[in-house]
C-alpha cells in the first residue's frame, strides 16, 4: 500500500497582514473620491487612514523587518485617531 503524507503549511500571518493593508488602501481610495464630491464620510476616511498606518506598523514588524518605522507609523495613526476624535465626536 503507497501511501503519501502530506505536509499541511502552517497558517501565516503575514499575508493576512498584507491584505488588510491593500484593502484598507482601496477603501482609502474609494471614500477620497467620494470626499472631493461631499465631506460627509471625513471622518470615516481618516479612521481609515489611522488603521492604514497601525497596519503597516504591524507589516513593517512581521513582513519587512525593518523596525526603524514601525514607532513613526504608529505615532501617526495614534495622532490621526486623536484628532479625529477630538474634531468629529467632542
Amino acid at each position: 500500500m503507497n501511501t503519501k503524507i502530506v505536509d499541511l503549511k502552517e497558517y501565516s500571518s503575514k499575508e493576512v497582514g498584507l491584505l488588510v493593508q491593500v484593502v484598507l488602501i482601496e477603501l482609502m481610495i474609494i471614500f477620497a473620491i467620494i470626499n472631493l464630491i461631499s465631506d460627509a464620510f471625513m471622518p470615516a476616511f481618516y479612521a481609515i487612514i489611522s488603521m492604514i498606518m497601525f497596519t503597516m506598523a504591524y507589516n513593517n514588524i512581521k513582513f519587512y523587518k525593518r523596525k526603524y518605522m514601525t514607532p513613526v507609523y504608529v505615532l501617526v495613526g495614534i495622532f490621526v485617531a486623536i484628532t479625529t476624535l477630538v474634531e468629529y465626536v467632542f
